[in-house]
């Protein structure tokens, strides 16, 4: 493993690689769209809300602008959003996170099985 790969995180004495970032981020990926599913499934809409509900009734209830496929898709983004999100969605800090954490590294390779099948999917349709 070459050094680029790793980023050393010295206060806590451990490196994370790769292969760890892609986990959480998959993780709080996979959180956020259950999170949308859920709310909007308690709002009486079967199939939860889409990612445009959640960025007009973010806008609404925040004056705050945020792009929820991107959110999803990339994952990286400050805490103060992520303290919105939560109040958002009902779910404090602590619960957000022992979701990402509960996820099983089998959940996540299927996960991104299924994402990168519609990406080729997507791509096939562009190309025709």
């Amino acid at each position: 493993m070459s050094l680029k790969n790793l980023i050393l995180l010295p206060s806590f004495g451990y490196m994370i690689d790769e292969k760890d970032i892609l986990y959480y981020t998959t993780s709080i990926e996979m959180v956020l769209k259950e999170l949308r599913k859920e709310k909007g499934m308690n709002q009486g809409k079967i199939s939860g809300l889409s990612q445009s509900d959640v960025n007009i009734e973010f806008a609404q209830k925040y004056e705050v602008s945020i792009n929820m496929g991107r959110m999803e898709s990339k994952p990286n983004f400050h805490m103060t959003k992520l303290l919105y999100l939560c109040d958002y969605f009902e779910i404090s800090t602590i619960d957000f996170f022992k979701r990402v954490l509960s996820k099983e590294k089998n959940e996540i390779f299927e996960f991104l099985e299924v994402k990168e099948e519609e990406k080729r999917k997507r791509k096939r349709r562009k190309n025709k």
